[in-house]
């Protein structure tokens, strides 16, 4: 007897989804990821306009040198014939420094002197001159007086008419002629002695002035101080009037300052007190800070630069004349930067959301990558970088 028994089957219970509408919104999402990812991708490199302090310097090269030192020149062209100093000696106010050759100078008070003497005996009352002239105006004051008693005379006997006319009119002409003989011969005397007097007078002014001026024969210094530099020997000839024309160099070196010389366009900007920083070559890698206290008014015509004092606290050690690059801060304010590379024929593509707009600028000056916009942008405004 088979038994026969029927299967029990299992039923499998799936759960069905709709795919239909995923597919259309993935479909639909694509095309919008696409414009995102190339908008990303061509949105233009940009730069914001912004506010900074910016700082304005004029250059300038210069030296060190003694805070009194004085370049001293001459004041006469010539040979010098000795110098007393050399580089390093202490030397009080009114020092003789070295003179000049004075040999021709001699020579002309020599002949001054000799003139003035013979002036002087010419004038004495002893001289051969004088007396000459003095013997001429008593001879003819004693013809012209003997001639007037004759005249006298005759003119008595003419008003009683003891005499005719013609006689007392010869004796009136002789008398006449007398006196104008005696009144020449005078002042021939007055004029010999005032031309004399006038010669000696001038004389003396002459040899004055040879005195004073030969006083600028010698060379002296005007200052206490340390004879820093000599730039003349024995036997240079000197013409005053020549650029050239210095002969020692001397100051105090316990105190020392900056002199920078400025180029001429750039002259008007200085001012005293404006900060300066300053490089010495003496000390590579530092820099010193000081203030302008003076400014020279007048331009070296040579090299076209004015000269500028700075006072700085510098080393005790610092060598004198050495070579100073110097920084004058003439300016600092607030300005409205973007980078030069936005700026294409004075004009920028302003940056506003989607678009680019150009815009033409008012430019000022660069700094370092970065140029100043006066008018055209405001701080925050988006410039594209070209």
């Amino acid at each position: 007897m088979c038994l026969v028994g029927k299967r029990r089957s299992r039923k499998k219970f799936l759960v069905k989804v709709n795919k239909k509408p995923l597919l259309i919104a993935l479909l639909f999402s694509l095309p919008t990821l696409f414009l995102i990812w190339q908008y990303i991708k061509s949105e233009p490199k940009t730069a914001v306009a912004e506010s900074r302090e910016v700082k304005n310097f004029v250059y300038a090269s210069g030296y060190v040198e003694p805070e009194n030192f004085v370049l001293v020149k001459a004041e006469v062209s010539g040979r010098i014939e000795k110098i007393f100093v050399k580089e390093g000696d202490r030397v009080k106010k009114g020092q003789v420094l070295a003179v000049f050759d004075t040999d021709e100078l001699d020579a002309s008070l020599k002949d001054l002197e000799e003139r003035l003497r013979l002036t002087e005996e010419r004038l004495s009352e002893s001289s051969p001159y004088l007396k000459a002239l003095k013997e001429r105006v008593e001879i003819a004051y004693i013809q012209m007086n003997q001639a007037g008693i004759e005249y006298e005379r005759r003119r008595d006997l003419g008003e009683k008419g003891l005499i005719p006319k013609e006689q007392l009119e010869r004796f009136k002409n002789n008398y006449e002629i007398y006196k104008k003989e005696y009144e020449a011969s005078l002042n021939q005397y007055k004029d010999a002695v005032s031309s004399l007097q006038t010669e000696r007078k001038s004389i003396l002014a002459k040899i004055e002035s040879l005195k004073a001026q030969k006083d600028r024969y010698v060379v002296k210094s005007p200052v206490d101080g340390i004879v820093l530099s000599k730039y003349v020997k024995e036997g240079n000839y000197i013409n005053h009037l020549s650029q050239e024309n210095v002969l020692f160099g001397v100051g105090e070196t316990e105190k020392i300052e900056v002199v920078l010389e400025v180029d001429e366009e750039y002259a008007g900007l200085v001012k005293e007190g404006q900060r300066v920083f300053l490089t010495i070559d003496a000390f590579p890698g530092k820099t010193f800070e000081g203030k302008v206290y003076l400014k020279e008014g007048q331009l070296d015509r040579t090299k076209k630069t004015a000269k500028v004092k700075v006072k700085a606290s510098l080393p005790e050690n610092t060598p004198t004349y050495s070579t100073v690059e110097g920084k004058i801060l003439i300016e600092k304010k607030q300005a409205i930067l973007i980078p030069k590379g936005a700026v294409k024929d004075g004009k920028v593509l302003k940056y506003e959301r989607v678009r680019a707009v150009e815009v033409p600028l008012k430019l000022g000056q660069e700094y370092e990558g970065y140029v100043e916009v006066l008018e055209g942008l405001e701080v925050g405004d988006k410039v594209i970088l070209r």
